[in-house]
C-alpha cells in the first residue's frame, strides 16, 4: 500500500534530520577534539532526568539517535531496588505494615500517572508502595477555618498518588533499559552513572556543547547537539548556558519523617486515603498517606526549631528514650492551638541550648497540653475518627528524619540561546521581559540578558525551577517540563529540523514558562499569607505604633484568609478549580 502524502513527508523529515544529524554531529567533534559524540546528552540521573530519557525512548516520532545520561550516584542499584526492598521489610503486625519507608516521597498527580501509563513505565512500579490520596483537608492554624477538596469534585478517582522517589527512579530506569535492549528501538542509550561532569565548553554560542566526564575508567570528552540540564538547583548547565535564576529563600527548613500509627494505645482509626494540611504561623505541617499505619510528614519551621526537633530526635533515638517524643510534637501540631503549641515547640530550643538530656518530663507536659486542649474544646475538639486531623502518631522511623532549606528559584529563560535570539526577536517573550526588568532592577548578578547565552541548552525540572513544598507541585512541575520537551524535539524530528535549535526548542519555553511561573507565584503567594506570625515572647516587637498597627493589619489579614477559606469550602466550583490543579487534569 503506498504512502500518504502526510506520511511520505513525515518519513523523508526524519531521513533528513538523521542524515544532517550525523554530518553536524561528526563535523563539530573533530573542531572541538572531543573524543565521541552523543545526540542528546542529559545531566542529572534523578526522576526529571530518567523521565526525559524514557519519554524519549517511547516516542515514535523521533529518528535514530544516540543519548546518554549523566549521574554522580550508581544508577544501577535501582534495577535491583524492589528485591532489596523486600528484603529489608519485617514481619507485618495488626499496627505496623512491616514497610521500610523512604523518606523521599512525591504525591504525583494524576495527569502525571496517566502520562507514566502511556508510555509504558506505569507497569514497573512497585504498586504495593504506592498510595492514592482521594481528600485533602487544609486549615488554618490560628482560626481553624477549614476545606476540605477531594477527588468527586474533581472528577478523577484520586487527586494524587503517594510513591517513594526511589519508586519513580527504579520504574522509569527498568523501561528505559526494556525499550532500549528492543532491536526495534531507535533509541541508543548510554547510561553514564558514577560519572562526575568536570567541564563543559564550547568554541562559539551556537557551536556543540562539549562535556568532560571523569569515573574510574578514566576522562571522556563527549560532544552533544543538545544538552539537556536536569541538575538540579545549582544547576552546572545553567551556569554554563550564561541563565541566571532569581528567587528568594524563605528562611526555613522543610522537616521530613516516616510516623506510625496504629498504637496499641490509641483508639484512632486507621489512615485512610486522607492528607492532611495545617497552615501554622511558623509554616505548613502536612500529613499524607503512605499506608493503613504509616504516613509522611512535611513541616516547614524556622531553621532554628527544624534544628532543635532534629536533634531532639537525635538524642532520644541515641539513648534509647522517649522515642516517639518527635511524633507527639507532630501529633500535638495537629491539634494544639497555636498558643499553646509555640511553647512548646520553643521549649524545645531551649532544653538543646541548655543541654539537657531527660526529655521524659517534657515529654509528659506535651501529652498535659493536648489533654487541656482537648478539655477546653470540649465537643468542639478536633478528632481523627471524623477526618478533622490524622490517627495520633505513635513513633518516627529513627532514620527517615531530615530537614533541607526551601526556597523560591526561577530561571531567566529554559534555553540559553534565548538570551542571545531577543536581542533580534520584534516581540519580546513574557520571560525575555521579565528578565530584562529583574537586571535592570539588579535583580540578578550577571549573565542573563547579556548576550551570555550559550545555544543548544535547555534546562528541565529543579534546573529552571523550585518552589516551596506546600502545593506538592515541584517534582510534578517537572515532569511536565520533560513531556512538552520530548513532544517538541518529536516536532521538530518530523519537520527535518535540528533539534538543537532555538527555533526547534522555543515552542517548548512558550509551553512552560509561564504556567511554571504561575505556579510559583501561586505556592509563594499562599505561604506569604499564612506565614505570619503574631507578636509573642519568641517573637516580640517593640512597642509603639507601628507594632499597633502590625497586630491590627495581622488580625485583618487572618480574617480575610479565614474567611476566604471557608467561601472556597462552600463553592463548588472553586473547589474543583483547585482540585483539578492540584492533582487532575485541567479542563
Amino acid at each position: 500500500m503506498p504512502l500518504r502524502p502526510r506520511a511520505l513527508v513525515a518519513t523523508r523529515s526524519r531521513a533528513f534530520c538523521v542524515s544532517a544529524l550525523r554530518l553536524h554531529t561528526s563535523d563539530h567533534a573533530k573542531v572541538l577534539g572531543a573524543n565521541e559524540s552523543l545526540d542528546i546528552v542529559i545531566i542529572g540521573g534523578g526522576v526529571v532526568g530518567l523521565a526525559m530519557l524514557a519519554g524519549l525512548a517511547s516516542n515514535t516520532n523521533l529518528p535514530p539517535m544516540k543519548v546518554g545520561i549523566v549521574d554522580a550516584m550508581d544508577l544501577s542499584r535501582f534495577r535491583t531496588w524492589q528485591d532489596a526492598k523486600k528484603a529489608a521489610a519485617v514481619c507485618p503486625t495488626p499496627t505496623h505494615d512491616g514497610v521500610a519507608w523512604e523518606n523521599r516521597v512525591i504525591s504525583i498527580n494524576m495527569d502525571n500517572l496517566e502520562w507514566m501509563q502511556q508510555i509504558g513505565t506505569l507497569p514497573y512500579f512497585d504498586a504495593s508502595r504506592m498510595r492514592a490520596v482521594e481528600r485533602i483537608r487544609v486549615w488554618d492554624g490560628l482560626t481553624d477555618a477549614a476545606a476540605e477538596f477531594n477527588a468527586e469534585i474533581g472528577g478523577e478517582a484520586a487527586l494524587s498518588t503517594m510513591v517513594e522517589i526511589s519508586n519513580l527512579q527504579q520504574a522509569l530506569l527498568r523501561h528505559i533499559l526494556d525499550r532500549a535492549a528492543n532491536p526495534g528501538s531507535p533509541l541508543s542509550v548510554e547510561m553514564l552513572d558514577k560519572t562526575r561532569v568536570t567541564n563543559i565548553h564550547a568554541s562559539g554560542r551556537d557551536q556543540f556543547p562539549v562535556v568532560s566526564l571523569e569515573n574510574e575508567q578514566g576522562t571522556r570528552h563527549i560532544a552533544t547537539r543538545l544538552l539537556v540540564g536536569a541538575d538540579g538547583h545549582n544547576s552546572p548547565v545553567r551556569a554554563f548556558a550564561g541563565i541566571e535564576s532569581f528567587g528568594w529563600p524563605y528562611h526555613c527548613k522543610g522537616l521530613v519523617a516516616t510516623v506510625r500509627t496504629g498504637s496499641a494505645n490509641s483508639a484512632d482509626p486507621l489512615v485512610d486515603a486522607s492528607a492532611w494540611q495545617r497552615f501554622l504561623p511558623t509554616g505548613t505541617l502536612a500529613f499524607l498517606p503512605l499506608s493503613p499505619f504509616a504516613g509522611t510528614i512535611v513541616w516547614a519551621l524556622p531553621p532554628e526549631l527544624a534544628d532543635a526537633l532534629g536533634a531532639m530526635h537525635r538524642a532520644t533515638a541515641e539513648q534509647n528514650a522517649s522515642p516517639s517524643l518527635l511524633a507527639t510534637l507532630v501529633s500535638a501540631g495537629f491539634r494544639l492551638p497555636w498558643s499553646r503549641l509555640e511553647p512548646l515547640l520553643y521549649g524545645v530550643v531551649q532544653r538543646i541550648e541548655h543541654g539537657i538530656q531527660d526529655w521524659s518530663a517534657f515529654e509528659s507536659h506535651v501529652y498535659e497540653q493536648v489533654a487541656a486542649a482537648e478539655l477546653d474544646a470540649g465537643a468542639g475538639a478536633p478528632t481523627a475518627h471524623f477526618g478533622a486531623i490524622p490517627p495520633w502518631a505513635s513513633a518516627v522511623d529513627a532514620k527517615s528524619v531530615a530537614s533541607f532549606p526551601l526556597q523560591l528559584k526561577h530561571a531567566g529563560c529554559y534555553l540559553g540561546a534565548t538570551l542571545n535570539r531577543n536581542l533580534h526577536a520584534t516581540l519580546p517573550s513574557p520571560s525575555t521581559l521579565l528578565t530584562g526588568a529583574l537586571t535592570a532592577l539588579g535583580l540578578t548578578p550577571g549573565g542573563a540578558n547579556r548576550g551570555c547565552g550559550q545555544g543548544r541548552t535547555v534546562l528541565v525540572g529543579d534546573a529552571a525551577h523550585t518552589t516551596h513544598p506546600l502545593s506538592g507541585q515541584g517534582l510534578n512541575l517537572g515532569i511536565q517540563d520533560v513531556r512538552v520537551l520530548t513532544e517538541t524535539i518529536g516536532d521538530a524530528c518530523m519537520h527535518g529540523m535540528d533539534i538543537g535549535t532555538h527555533s526547534a526548542l522555543h515552542p517548548y519555553e512558550v509551553k512552560r514558562y509561564l504556567p511554571n511561573q504561575a505556579m510559583l507565584s501561586f505556592t509563594d503567594h499562599l505561604h506569604w499569607l499564612f506565614a505570619t506570625r503574631p507578636a509573642s515572647e519568641w517573637t516580640p516587637y517593640a512597642p509603639g505604633i507601628q507594632t499597633q498597627l502590625r497586630e491590627a493589619a495581622l488580625k485583618a489579614l487572618v480574617w480575610a484568609r479565614s474567611t476566604g477559606l471557608e467561601m472556597v469550602n462552600e463553592l463548588n466550583p472553586l473547589k474543583r478549580f483547585f482540585a483539578q490543579g492540584a492533582g487532575s487534569k485541567i479542563r
